[in-house]
């Protein structure tokens, strides 16, 4: 009798060691592009396939970052990547014709973009940033367009403030310490770390500012919907899962997103405290961040007219 138990046991365990192969080998591959390696928002991705959550859904993913949203979506319209995590004005290329769809929300509060002020300004206030030269990526740029918004807040006008196209990353910190810049419109993970090196001060948070938004949204490929919509539907149910889980997990969220964020682990609880509660949990668009959005394209001068984004969102893919 124990040794028809023994055998029992072993067959038992051989056939879970044959469905977990197979479950591994039927895991559907699938390509997710970023605009920054180093954002929180996108280092998700890492966290939901450190934490296995990706595979339990039958999804492989593999993560590539590109150096903004121009070269993210020219890789979409290529067919190199399937998703893309992106912003949320990203949908003006969409408007104009990229071969794809936003099909959930990622993040809807700006609290992962601020203005940093250089500690040889010896700014310490909004208000004293008028007339003052301060860094964006670039004329157009969602930052630009920040730069302008907290200007108008402040009753400045369009031009309060010189806003200075420079690329952003190094260049900034390079006009920091060289004087030639006074501030810089800039992502939290990368303020946080001028802020530590002695170089800068954050001055402002524009979630704090501008609210209602949807900051980030998931995008997926025309050939995606048309010819993997149960794939695309495990990925995006994977990814709020993820979330879920990051929510009641801050260390091993920590732990898993460090390989795309590289923070210290200081300045990684901040951020996690900060930006965690910008994640959408269920991939909904909220209609009013949305206008924000919208808006934000017309006044930068991205389309004539606000989109009709019904063309250009679906939510019929989400769990």
């Amino acid at each position: 009798m124990t040794e028809r138990k023994t055998m029992l046991r072993a067959a038992a365990l051989t056939m879970g060691l044959l469905a977990a192969a197979a479950a591994a080998q039927a895991a559907d591959l699938v390509r997710v592009g970023n605009p920054a390696s180093d954002d929180f928002h996108f280092s998700m991705a890492n966290v939901g396939s450190d934490a296995g959550i990706f595979a339990k859904n039958g999804v492989e993913i593999q993560i590539t970052s590109l150096a903004g949203g121009a070269k993210l979506h020219a890789a979409m319209v290529a067919g190199s990547l399937d998703i893309a995590l992106g912003a949320g004005t990203d949908i003006g290329l969409l408007a104009k014709g990229a071969p794809e769809k936003g099909v959930g929300a990622l993040a809807g509060k700006l609290s992962n973009f601020v203005i940093q002020a250089s500690t040889l300004s010896k700014i310490t206030t909004v208000e004293q940033l008028k007339g003052r030269k301060v860094a964006v990526s670039s004329v157009g740029a969602l930052t630009y367009w920040l730069g302008q918004k907290l200007s108008q807040h402040e009753g400045w006008g369009l031009d309060g403030m010189q806003l200075v196209a420079t690329g952003g990353g190094q260049a900034n910190v390079a006009g920091f310490v060289s004087g030639e810049l006074d501030a810089a419109v800039t992502s939290l993970e990368a303020a946080l770390k001028v802020e530590k090196a002695g170089q800068g001060k954050i001055i402002v948070t524009f979630g704090d500012i501008i609210n209602p938004f949807t900051a980030h949204i998931i995008y997926a490929t025309d050939d995606m919907m048309a010819h993997h919509p149960d794939t695309l539907r495990r990925f995006l149910k994977a990814w709020y899962e993820t979330i879920v889980f990051a929510k009641t997990h801050k260390a091993e969220t920590m732990r898993y997103s460090h390989q795309a964020t590289d923070l210290p682990d200081d300045l990684a609880s901040k951020v996690y405290d900060i930006e965690m509660e910008t994640f959408s949990t269920n991939g909904r668009f909220d209609p009013a961040g949305l206008e924000a959005v919208k808006q934000a394209l017309v006044d930068l001068g991205q389309l004539p007219q606000k989109p009709d984004t019904s063309k250009l969102l679906t939510e019929e893919f989400l769990p």
